[in-house]
């Protein structure tokens, strides 16, 4: 008995290869690896450590790595060489490569609050106790500069009332506090409630102040920014996990664990309490914290003189998500 021959009409022959064309094209942008580099484990790191915890970037077509650096400046080179194609940490290095000639933009930011303390060591109780004091930074040039100047700012102090003395990381710089070597420090996350257990002041949370500041901001090439379907995807699954930190503290503070390192229950809820309030949802950037990051680079590179936060910032992806209605989906969960 003969096989009975179909005949595919060129219609429906020209709907499978269209089928066929979208499955391959849906494939291959899931399968296409991306890596984002983030710096420190202090916990306003946490949207993109719950992103990857529950496959969230998955779920929306990312087959994502998140990369630990050192710092800033590291990752800035990397993302500039292509090795990350997402940054998700303080501006302050990018835009200083942006002005000399970089390809960095920022597409959001989900962190528009600073997270330092001022700590300062055992008899000093008062702002004006500082005068005259050393202040240890990692840098007397960049973000712990930055939040000394924000708080001497803040209690009508001149900075050149202070002097500032490079004295290594965080754990470096408590250690230098408790010893005697330093007179004040900025810190943060889980190294304040460790200087509030060893019984040191704590003279200002400048997370409590008005002042905007881009602590975590989102950041790829813009060439990169191209790829428009691969970043809307990275905003959507970084939006989701901070929607779930700010509203869910047990899958929150699961991620702290985690990623911090720790079980220790008094600094994860610490932790939860200070950095849940201040996510900023939607994680639109604060122009007006960026412009004090360009500001303060002025002081040292003429040309960033005059330049205006608009121009280091493009969140197209992030107003389109907005019409689209994704964000208030998210808040009727």
């Amino acid at each position: 008995m003969l096989a009975r021959r179909i005949a595919i009409p060129p219609v429906s022959l020209a709907l499978v290869f269209f089928v066929g064309a979208i499955s391959l094209a849906a494939a291959a942008f899931a399968q296409e690896r991306v890596r984002a580099g983030y710096s420190g484990i202090s916990g306003y790191q946490v949207p993109l450590w719950i992103a990857a915890d529950l496959g969230l970037f998955k779920k929306f077509g990312l087959n994502l790595d998140p990369v630990l650096f050192r710092g800033g400046a590291e990752s800035t080179l990397a993302l500039s060489n292509g090795e990350i194609q997402f940054d998700v940490v303080s501006p302050q290095p990018h835009i200083a490569a942006d002005l000399s000639g970089g390809d960095i933009v920022i597409i959001g930011t989900y962190f528009n609050k600073h997270t330092y303390s001022v700590v300062a060591r055992s008899g000093l109780r008062s702002p004006q106790d500082l005068r005259g004091k050393k202040i240890g930074v990692l840098s007397v040039i960049g973000l712990n500069q930055i939040v000394v100047a924000a708080a001497l700012r803040h209690w009508g102090m001149d900075e050149k009332s202070v002097t500032l003395v490079r004295a290594g990381g965080s754990r470096d710089r408590l250690n230098a506090l408790q010893s005697g070597l330093i007179d004040a420090t900025v810190l943060t996350g889980a190294f304040v409630d460790r200087a509030r257990a060893a019984g040191l002041p704590v003279l200002l949370d400048l997370g409590d102040l008005e002042d905007s500041f881009p602590t975590v901001s989102m950041m790829t090439t813009r060439s990169f920014a191209s790829k428009r379907a691969l970043v809307k995807s990275f905003l959507q699954a970084i939006s989701e996990a901070s929607h779930i930190f700010k509203t869910d503290p047990a899958l929150g503070q699961k991620s702290l664990a985690k990623w911090m390192r720790t079980q220790d229950r008094g600094i994860l809820d610490s932790a939860y309490k200070s950095y849940a309030p201040r996510i900023s949802f939607p994680p639109y950037t604060s122009l007006a914290g960026v412009q004090v990051v360009i500001d303060d680079l002025a002081n040292s590179r003429p040309d960033a003189r005059g330049r205006k936060a608009q121009e280091f910032v493009n969140e197209e992806i992030l107003r389109e998500l907005d019409q689209q209605g994704f964000f208030k989906t998210l808040q009727k969960r």
